[in-house]
């Protein structure tokens, strides 16, 4: 039975700690907790980006009028908010690139769908900069995604969803 290289990691912990050879889906592994909130929430955090300027702002919510007065896009334009990059807008005067995560959608938000988040918000950002990709050497690409992942995780550290 193939269940993909995803498994992996979920295959070995699963043997390691239960024993068997069948492991639990890799979304249970890395499924993110979740607490109560009310029917509409927006946790938002603006950061400076260093050495590439402008703003990576995170929000965790459902409200996509606030979302979109934000991004300034308008909420009709809007699909349903589960996991987002918006780019290329002004905030405070700064070119902004912004990851928005519902945590607390029926759909679990998993540290993959963080990481595909800022994997486009990163390259819109580096793209917004002229930066030349070079596949040989993506060490400044890297810096700066796991500097982003780096926010993303402190943040959701200060709204208690790890």
């Amino acid at each position: 039975m193939n269940r993909g290289i995803e498994q992996w990691p979920a295959r070995e912990v699963h043997i390691l700690k239960v024993g068997g050879s069948t492991p639990p889906p890799a979304t249970k592994t890395t499924q993110l907790k979740k607490k109560k909130l009310p029917e509409n929430y927006f946790f938002k955090k603006v950061i400076k980006i260093p050495i590439y300027f402008g703003n990576f702002i995170i929000i965790f919510s459902n409200d996509k009028e606030k979302v979109g007065a934000l991004t300034k896009i308008k909420s009709s334009e809007m699909c349903e908010l589960y996991a987002h990059t918006f780019c290329n807008f002004i905030y405070g005067g700064q070119e902004s690139f912004c990851v928005c995560f519902n945590f607390w959608d029926e759909s679990p938000i998993t540290i993959g769908t963080i990481m595909h988040e800022i994997n486009h918000a990163g390259n819109r950002l580096l793209s917004a900069r002229e930066f030349e990709r070079d596949w040989w050497n993506d060490e400044a690409e890297c810096y700066l995604k796991g500097w982003m992942a780096d926010q993303v995780e402190s943040f959701m550290r200060a709204c208690n969803i790890v």
